[in-house]
């Protein structure tokens, strides 16, 4: 009989592509390949911490609103790495660690609105090689995309604390979908009347 290994030896990007895929089927997301493809990328790069040095717009503590101005007045290749480097930390961050986001001033739908802003602006601008579909459908899917993060950030954990509170919270601030079916599986079911943003 062979023992299971404790250990598994995948790249971050073997193991992001088959929770990605794992998350979108329960969820029952479905997108293109070039999408899937970007978002595998994108956690893969985010979890190995690949970023250009501090300091540099994009990866400091510049509000995602001024970071979107200033990459609206900047040169066409600085705007396009200052818009795709905003909608992606914004839809890593409100998708990996959207509980921590209830405590900022900068909340989940600021992190959503902008992401989804940038994401749009790349779309229509056909700034990057990826073509304009891509973006475009990161922009109009945002917060789809946020909860398969979610649940991928979840089963990355070694152990999960569910607070049925916060995901109540989560789910009257931003009527995501993903929650309210959470919840259900705790035995509470919201009412659309309760929330503010029903889905």
């Amino acid at each position: 009989m062979v023992e299971p290994r404790l250990v598994r030896d995948e790249t971050p990007v073997e193991f992001f592509r088959e929770q990605l895929a794992k998350a979108m089927e329960h969820q029952r997301v479905a997108t293109s390949a070039f999408t899937e493809y970007y978002l595998v990328n994108l956690l893969a790069a985010c979890v190995r911490g690949e970023a250009p040095p501090a300091g540099q717009p994009g990866y400091d503590e510049t509000p995602l609103a001024l970071l979107y101005v200033r990459a609206l007045q900047a040169s066409r290749a600085e705007r396009a790495r200052l818009l795709r480097t905003m909608g992606d930390n914004a839809l890593f961050v409100s998708g990996f660690f959207a509980d921590s986001l209830s405590l900022r001033l900068a909340d989940l739908d600021y992190y959503r609105a902008m992401g989804g802003h940038a994401y749009a602006r790349l779309s229509q601008e056909q700034l990057l090689p990826h073509g304009p579909s891509v973006f475009s459908e990161l922009a109009q899917r945002f917060a789809e995309f946020a909860d398969v993060f979610s649940e991928v950030s979840e089963a990355s954990r070694l152990t999960s604390n569910h607070s049925v509170l916060r995901l109540y919270e989560k789910w009257v601030a931003t009527g995501s979908r993903r929650a309210a079916v959470l919840l259900a599986e705790r035995g509470i079911a919201p009412v659309a009347g309760q929330a503010g943003k029903p889905s």
